[in-house]
């Protein structure tokens, strides 16, 4: 894969328009030289550089911390809250040096860094300087919010994920404190728009897969946070579409890549076999619907329209990415979009059904053994190790799981245990012998 400099890509897709409509390249063409820079090239910035850039503004923002920490207290309390707002000041320089005269990745991505740790670091010494109560939840949102526009101005995938960082802690901490995080769904829109962006510009570049990483993770983490949980068990369907959603939209997006080359698929995936995995076990259908919704004090009246509200929004999403990966027919799009049909269908008999719990948990154990087979089958056909440990493992996981529910005596399960490791290792080396042989006689 050859290396191309962003600026060059950008400018040659600026450019590509304006050759067609002057007549010099045909429209085909065009599309193939769109297609090529798009997916059988990556970015000329050395994500090391990068790297070593952010550690340096880390280390300079940390000595600059230290050293005012060494005569804070012999300090006037106006001479503290000047000093408090000298590294949001060196920030905001070194975030216009970057915008200037169109500075790399490296400069944007270290200006952005060490601006945002600027901003939370002035807040912080200016609530110590002058007392202010200490109130967690208001410091993290504050200082999330004063730094979102930062990813959009200096295009910063660092200050993004930070801004995601501090948004699962303000999370967190509300529903601590005050005892709700509704806010949450208005806050994840500016970094879910900056991903779409992405997404259309860039899809392949390494930014966009840490991106989209920092959202899934935030999105999987504060969906459970924010959920008022006034309908037991509603979260079942609600984290079932979020999870098999973004499995589709990676096929969608990047078709049959794997691993870091497909980030979304490969998250909701995984995803997609754990939840199944919890989904055997009889005890997590028990006591769920709205048969069982909760009304003491600690629960908000408005919670069933809240946890509703975003079931049925990502319930949505799930539909939209059905649609668009259903271009791609695979049994792995089909198996990906029925998942959360059967986790609704679950949870409607487990609402209705007070003992159909053991049913539920039936029906789940056979879905993760024919994931286990799924994935084992076409990582032999594709000649895919990943794809076939997967399976074998989803597969064992299972099947050792069910065998100590039974009373089985310790030397047929060390048995079972011995066989289940030589069938992974053997299969393991032939795939692996097969590999090298399709390599040498290409």
């Amino acid at each position: 894969m050859r290396t191309v400099p962003d600026r060059h890509r950008v400018w040659l897709m600026k450019e590509l328009p304006l050759l067609e409509n002057e007549g010099l390249l045909s429209p085909e063409t065009s599309g193939r030289l769109r297609a090529y820079y798009e997916t059988d090239t990556r970015s000329g910035t050395h994500w090391a550089i990068i790297a070593c850039a952010i550690l340096g503004s880390l280390l300079i923002g940390a000595g600059i911390i230290l050293l005012f920490a060494h005569n804070w207290e012999a300090l006037s309390r106006p001479a503290r809250a000047l000093l408090s707002l000298c590294p949001l000041a060196l920030g905001a320089g070194l975030s216009l040096t970057a915008l200037q005269n169109g500075r790399g990745t490296a400069w944007r991505e270290s200006a952005g860094l060490f601006h945002a740790l600027a901003v939370g670091a002035s807040i912080a010494l200016i609530g110590q300087t002058y007392h202010l109560p200490s109130d967690v939840p208001a410091f993290l949102l504050s200082w999330a919010l004063l730094i979102a526009p930062l990813m959009f101005v200096l295009r910063s995938t660092g200050t993004s994920l930070i801004y995601l960082a501090l948004l699962c802690g303000w999370c967190f901490a509300a529903q601590r404190t005050s005892g709700q995080a509704a806010a949450f769904w208005l806050l994840i829109l500016p970094p879910a728009a900056r991903f779409a962006h992405l997404a259309r510009t860039d899809r392949y570049a390494l930014h966009t897969a840490l991106s989209f990483a920092g959202l899934l993770a935030a999105l999987c983490l504060c969906t459970g946070l924010a959920f008022e949980r006034t309908v037991p068990g509603l979260w079942i369907v609600a984290y079932s579409a979020l999870l098999s959603g973004a499995g589709l939209l990676g096929l969608w997006l990047y078709g049959d890549r794997e691993g870091w080359n497909n980030l979304p698929k490969t998250f909701g995936t995984l995803g997609t076999v754990i939840l199944a995995y919890l989904f055997t076990w009889s005890d997590m259908w028990q006591g769920i619907g709205w048969d069982h919704m909760r009304d003491d004090w600690q629960y908000r009246a408005w919670g069933i329209w809240l946890d509703s509200g975003i079931t049925l929004a990502l319930l949505t999403g799930w539909l939209l990415a059905v649609r668009k990966a259903f271009r791609r027919e695979s049994i792995e799009t089909l198996t990906l979009a029925v998942f959360p049909v059967i986790a609704t269908l679950c949870f409607a008999t487990g609402s209705m059904a007070d003992r159909a719990h053991g049913l539920n948990a039936l029906v789940f154990n056979a879905f993760m053994l024919f994931l286990g087979v799924m994935h084992m089958v076409l990582g032999c056909r594709r000649n895919r190790l990943r794809q076939l440990n997967l399976g074998m493992a989803t597969a064992s996981l299972l099947l050792v799981t069910r065998f100590f529910d039974t009373d089985f005596a310790y030397w047929i399960r060390g048995l079972v245990f011995i066989a289940l490791g030589t069938v992974f290792l053997t299969v393991n080396l032939f795939m692996a012998r097969r590999k090298r042989q399709k390599g040498v006689a290409a």
